[in-house]
């Protein structure tokens, strides 16, 4: 009965290290994605911006006469 207790007692602490091993590598995959997501945002936040400056300098009325004079 002992050897069995001992073959339990290895067997579910390998179960256990091999689940956190995994939960550590979704974990990580997880970050990633996440660090990603974050890095698309800003990049679109920016790309946003810029193209409302560029509207803004489109229907500005001093350059809409501007170039109503041209």
């Amino acid at each position: 009965m002992s050897r069995f207790r001992f073959v339990f007692v290895v067997f579910y602490f390998t179960g256990i290290l091999i689940l956190v091993v995994y939960l550590r590598s979704a974990n990580n995959r997880i970050f990633y994605q996440l660090s990603m997501q974050t890095v698309e945002q800003e990049y679109l936040n920016q790309e946003l911006g810029q193209k409302q400056l560029r509207l803004e300098q489109l229907i500005n009325p001093t350059s809409v006469s501007e170039r109503l004079e041209d």
